[in-house]
């Protein structure tokens, strides 16, 4: 009897054993990614490349394991890490791809949140309009499915566009609703934000006493969660500026070093562009104009890479959004030929039992009945015609509302290149004026007025020329040039740069080469990029030469550096790409205008010349620039 009895327990132990180990198993693979993912989170602020590396083996992992949730979980952490970093074009896309997922396995709070990560990813390009929608938008999803312990987040963010809106009265409003969603449900984080946050608007506001205490409460906090880097980093910046609005320039400069330490700590350029800023406010005002002009300096540094960024990222992001744009219309026009469709065959079966009708109630009067299908072919061609002008309605008034919106986001971009470096210049003007710069800080700062003042007009003369393509087309001027010339008279700008580096230029001119034909606007173009490229990913100390190769029917000018060097990778995506190609910092931190080698590819094949690039990481690139020989008739 107990024989039997243990039989049928270990029995009905192995029919449930499947079911436990698989309900084990989803356990087990849920805990394990949570865990890669707070760990990513935790390597952004410090190791970038192995936080993307965790996320990589994450997302492999639950794509073999067929968890689609977890999935999006992936991706969505991915999208906030790039936010941190500043890619906010990979950061959209994987927002974006998160959100479908989440949308499809019906996860209301994924889908919140991931859309709340493009709502962040647009504020952070100043449309602040559009980020309030989004936030809203996620707002009404939480408020459907009762996501309440969300809503917090969302309004520190709804918060930061006010602020940057000066609209405080709103901002104080929602920041009072993020407090009270935080303390409701335990959110030390929130609470850290809250606080910096009310600190900005209190500092805004002039309550510098209140400012300084909701700075100070973040630092004091002894609860479950110490604030992190970031957020220390922002209160002591808070604070710094509020002692120094009062006066108090010892408490200023000792809060503002600590804020720049913690900036640096976390690698938050906007962090240390703000703190930077401030540091040296603090040291102006205590007189030391050499420290002034140092961190001025060094916030011009990462004033022009945030502001690099910032261009860079919002071309990126709205040729994704023109995508999505476009993806968007293509589904309305396929759901329109669908109605279309469906409306045809239910045309189709009317007509034919009004046919049947027709045959069966008119079958003696067959003249009239040829007058009625008279009339109908009409009624067709007609609506055939009313059709096809509407068609050809919808598509010129889209072509006119794309046209708009691609002028509209070109004076955007270019609105936003001029600003940071006229308000650089403005700002180091200003010391000059009122003393605080020395002789030898003056001459030094007016050769470096005149370095941005030649970077800033070159940056115009690309923007200019591009903008000049993209809206009304390229027109091509060719006549015969001298290359050697040209060469040499560009070369003469860039000689104070290169010296500045400590950059060797070996210029190799020949004599006897052909005149070479292009438009003269555009070589000017090609050229500056090309060498101000080389100048920029070459280490000091190394050598950059210009040498030429004469062909038969063509002449080719080789730029060699002993620079950075490109990847396989990034040379395919330079041979490959048709539209922006992403801007690095180079190797003295200097930055691009976003444009580059997406205008020198334009500029060349415009005028039927050809590109080459040979490059070997860490030790330097070669480009082989070849133009068409001009016949010997051509006026120069």
């Amino acid at each position: 009897m107990f024989k039997n009895l243990f039989i049928v327990l270990v029995m009905g132990f192995l029919s449930l054993a499947p079911e436990a180990s698989r309900a084990w198993a989803q356990q087990s693979r849920e805990e394990y990614i949570k865990a890669e993912l707070l760990r990513a989170q935790e390597l952004s602020y410090s190791n970038f490349d192995d936080a993307i590396t965790t996320l990589s083996d994450a997302y492999k992992y639950t794509k073999e394991h067929k968890t689609p949730v977890l999935t999006a979980e992936v991706l969505y952490t991915a999208g906030w890490i790039y936010y941190v970093k500043g890619m906010y074009d990979e950061s959209l896309t994987h927002f974006v791809e998160a959100r479908n997922i989440f949308r499809e396995q019906s996860d209301y709070s994924g889908e919140g949140k991931s859309l709340m990560g493009n709502g962040l990813v647009i504020q952070a390009l100043d449309r602040h309009d559009e980020a309030k929608l989004i936030f809203n938008q996620v707002l009404k999803i939480y408020d459907q499915h009762q996501v309440d312990e969300k809503k917090a987040a969302v309004f520190i963010n709804l918060s930061i566009s006010y602020i940057e809106q000066r609209r405080f009265d709103e901002a104080v409003r929602v920041l009072e609703e993020s407090r009270i969603y935080a303390e409701n449900y335990n959110l030390t984080g929130i609470l850290h934000h809250y606080h910096n946050k009310s600190g900005e608007v209190a500092y805004q506001t002039n309550d510098f006493d209140n400012a300084l205490k909701h700075h100070k409460a973040v630092l004091e906090d002894s609860g479950s969660a110490e604030a992190n880097a970031w957020e220390k980093s922002y209160a002591y910046a808070g604070l710094a500026q509020a002692y120094l609005a009062q006066g108090n320039l010892q408490l200023a400069e000792s809060n503002a070093v600590l804020a720049m330490d913690y900036a640096r700590g976390s690698q938050s350029i906007w962090d240390l562009e703000r703190n930077s800023a401030i540091l040296s406010s603090v040291y102006a005002a205590r007189g030391d104009s050499q420290k002034a002009y140092e961190s001025l300096m060094e916030n011009q540094k990462y004033r022009d890479s945030l502001y690099n960024i910032k261009t860079t990222q919002q071309v990126n992001v709205m040729h994704l959004e023109e995508k999505e744009l476009e993806n968007q219309q293509l589904t309305a026009q396929m759901e329109r030929k669908e109605t279309e469709l469906k409306s045809k065959r239910i045309q189709i079966i009317a007509l034919g039992v009004f046919v049947l009708l027709l045959v069966l109630i008119l079958f003696l009067t067959w003249k009239n009945y040829r007058q009625k299908g008279h009339f109908a072919e009409e009624l067709r061609q007609k609506n055939r015609v009313i059709e096809t002008n509407q068609a050809t309605l919808l598509k010129r008034n889209n072509a006119l509302l794309r046209l708009d919106e691609h002028k509209n986001k070109l004076f955007t971009i270019i609105s936003h290149d001029l600003r940071s470096p006229i308000s650089s210049i403005q700002q180091a003007l200003v010391l000059a004026e009122e003393g605080l710069v020395g002789p030898e800080d003056f001459a030094k700062l007016t050769k470096d007025l005149k370095k941005q003042t030649d970077a800033t007009l070159v940056m115009i003369d690309n923007l200019l020329q591009w903008s000049h393509a993209q809206l009304e087309g390229v027109l091509v001027n060719r006549s015969a040039i001298n290359l050697v010339e040209t060469v040499s008279n560009i070369l003469s700008t860039y000689r104070a740069g290169a010296a500045f580096k400590d950059i060797k230029l070996e210029h190799h001119k020949k004599k006897g080469l052909s005149l070479i034909l292009v438009d003269a606007g555009h070589l000017s173009v090609i050229l500056h990029n090309l060498i101000s490229n080389a100048l920029k990913f070459t280490p000091e100390g190394k050598l950059i030469q210009l040498d030429y190769e004469q062909q038969p029917d063509y002449l080719t000018l080789k730029i060699i550096d002993e620079g950075t060097g490109m990847s396989a990778e990034k040379l395919q995506e330079i041979k490959s790409n048709q539209e922006q190609i992403l801007s690095k910092v180079g190797t003295a931190l200097e930055t691009g205008t976003g444009l580059g080698l997406m205008v020198v590819k334009q500029f060349l094949e415009l005028n039927e010349a050809t590109f080459e690039i040979e490059s070997i990481p860490g030790k330097g690139s070669t480009f082989f620039v070849s133009f068409k020989i001009a016949p010997p008739d051509t006026d120069l």
